[in-house]
């Protein structure tokens, strides 16, 4: 799968959690690796102490993610 493919997935935890909808990503360039998903959220999903990028969306650094049933899992 593409990094572009998963843009417009629904995101949600591991316990099942709904978190939103992936928008974009950034990924780190030494690494290669997705560091932070960027989402749009219905309502208040997480803590109070969440980034939010200058767009409105969750900034939720992950290192882990898969996809399965058409949507983003993350840890």
């Amino acid at each position: 799968m593409f990094t572009k493919e998963l843009i417009e997935k629904p995101v949600e935890t591991v316990t099942g959690r709904d978190i939103g909808i992936l928008k974009d990503f950034v990924i780190d360039t030494e690494t290669a690796k997705i560091k932070y998903l960027l989402v749009a959220s219905e309502g208040s999903v997480m803590n109070t102490s969440q980034k939010i990028d200058d767009k409105g969306r969750l900034v939720i650094e992950t290192d882990r993610l898969r996809v399965e049933n058409n949507k983003i899992i993350i840890n």
